[in-house]
């Protein structure tokens, strides 16, 4: 008998490959943590920022977005705009106080089982020594739930999405690719409005 914790993992995985690999891995019968819960998307470009502050709030303790290698999507670019999304779900939840090893975008093509099987592995072991959400973080769960919700709606408004779009444009145009280029893009694209966001009390404490 043991007093481990086992973290409640909430998991994206598109369609084309993370999914498929998830897939061969059962089919290969490769032991890896049951902690995951899957919802399959078509493409990681497909996963609105909100979507992982909803699965923080819905009780989830990490959340895992999972896609094609970059290059190699199934939609020519979506993995990237999944990037630019990403940086934003890391920015919130820096101004939220949470960890930001809660939340991990990675990939695995379809015949790299393995691969899926060593990521969920390590990022399970990462989400059950942070624990519960808001023990690591040393605050109260409710409220950060709450305010979790409170930026889960900032993130489906019109100001924001324009600052992502925005981003992504630029990503594009640039070819820079790399995960600190695009963060910075997306803190020049959608820090005023975050300001904004947090001065009004509808994110942060």
């Amino acid at each position: 008998m043991t007093n481990e914790y086992n973290p409640h993992i909430l998991g994206f995985l598109c369609n084309w490959c993370c999914y498929t690999a998830a897939d061969s891995a059962g089919v290969g019968r490769y032991q890896y943590p049951p902690n995951l819960r899957v919802i399959r998307i078509m493409c990681t470009g497909r996963l609105d920022p909100s979507f992982p502050l909803e699965g923080l709030v819905g009780g989830a303790d990490g959340i895992f977005v999972g896609g094609c290698h970059p290059g190699e999507c199934h939609y020519q670019d979506g993995n990237y705009h999944a990037l630019v999304s990403a940086s934003l779900v890391h920015e919130m939840l820096d101004r939220l106080g949470i960890v930001r090893e809660r939340f991990l975008i990675d990939w695995a093509s379809a015949a790299e089982g393995p691969n899926f099987v060593k990521i969920i592995t390590a990022f399970t072991e990462q989400i059950r020594k942070l624990g519960p959400l808001g023990q690591a973080e040393k605050i109260d769960q409710r409220d950060l739930r709450r305010q979790l919700s409170e930026a889960a709606y900032a993130a489906r408004g019109r100001k924001l999405r324009t600052g992502l779009i925005n981003a992504s444009r630029e990503m594009m145009k640039s070819r820079d690719f790399s995960r600190p280029a695009i963060a910075a893009l997306v803190k020049d694209k959608c820090g005023k409005v975050l300001q904004e966001i947090s001065a009004g009390g509808s994110i942060g404490r």
